[in-house]
């Protein structure tokens, strides 16, 4: 399984990441968005083994934030 979706190769990222649902962004703690390759309308996988769903990247605002577009 893909910890961050249909980014097989970006499993190897450590860290842990936060999500305000009513702001619909995801910040990210001990690691980079930016040099990891995650675009606008990649999907990520939330929750150990999905089990929160996923969630549409609508942008990448920082190297610590990404904006979602729908989960």
């Amino acid at each position: 399984m893909a910890l961050w979706g249909n980014k097989d190769s970006l499993s190897n990222l450590t860290g842990s990441i936060t999500i305000n649902l009513s702001t619909k962004v995801v910040t990210g703690s001990g690691t980079t968005f930016v040099t990891a390759g995650i675009s606008t309308g990649d999907v990520i996988s939330i929750g150990v083994g999905n089990t929160f769903g996923e969630a549409v990247i609508s942008g990448v605002t920082s190297a610590t934030q990404i904006s979602i577009a729908s989960t």
